[in-house]
């Protein structure tokens, strides 16, 4: 099913090949494998901004953080195409806390209110972690697909990375020339934009049941495409 191509993705990947061409994104040379790869890429994002497409009607304290998945999802395609090692993995980061937001604060009106009236007040990343598996809808799916725990384990990689733990996870630069594109590292973060997006929309669809089920068909099959089999079949017991 992921490798399955639908009209609106193939459209929509024609429009930002020509946006990068014409703003000189495009890399040059361009390797071999990079269109393949930026494919993949472009899959991911376009599932994710979805979201704040279709989810239309929900509160203020759901759609702004469906919106700015969207917003994060989308600055990743450049900056890896330029050859941004640390960026990438903060947006990915980003699409990783907001989920969690989206759903946490979907259902608490009051502390959104008080976290944009306080600035001193915020979630942790725990709580944020934890509430999924408290939520009536949510909790007894972790055992049949785990979502939350690989979006927790794919956030503790990135943030060892992020933030240089380890001698092995520093990326410096010395110079402007220094940032360029990279074959390898394109793939790498592809395949973290993957991981994310597999269990981002897992958690979305499912929190989201009753409107996922009204989406389109081809907007509920990019999205599901996302996602491998396993995902697949726990959301289809929903319906």
């Amino acid at each position: 099913m992921a490798r399955q191509q639908f009209p609106s993705v193939a459209n929509d990947f024609a429009d930002v090949v020509s946006f990068l061409k014409d703003n000189g994104l495009y890399p040059k040379p361009c390797p071999g494998s990079f269109v393949a790869t930026a494919r993949r890429l472009h899959r991911a994002v376009f599932s994710l901004t979805l979201w704040k497409f279709r989810l239309k009607g929900i509160p203020e304290h759901g759609q702004f953080f469906v919106e700015e998945i969207a917003s994060d999802a989308i600055q990743i395609i450049p900056h890896s195409i330029l050859g941004f090692g640390k960026t990438p993995r903060l947006l990915i980061r980003g699409i990783i806390e907001n989920a969690l937001r989206h759903i946490y604060f979907s259902d608490h009106p009051i502390e959104f209110k008080r976290m944009n009236r306080d600035a001193r007040w915020y979630l942790m990343s725990e709580e944020l972690f934890g509430y999924p598996g408290i939520h009536d809808g949510l909790m007894d799916l972790e055992p049949k697909f785990d979502a939350v725990n690989r979006l927790k384990t794919l956030y503790s990689e990135l943030s060892a990375t992020v933030h240089g733990r380890q001698v092995k996870d520093l990326q410096m630069c010395s110079s402007l020339s220094d940032i360029k594109f990279s074959e390898r590292m394109f793939e790498r973060q592809v395949a973290e934009v993957e991981r994310c997006t597999a269990s981002a929309n897992f958690l979305l669809a499912a929190f989201h049941s009753d409107r996922f089920s009204a989406f389109d068909r081809e907007d509920r099959r990019v999205i599901l495409a996302s996602m491998p089999a396993k995902a697949r079949r726990v959301l289809s017991g929903l319906e």
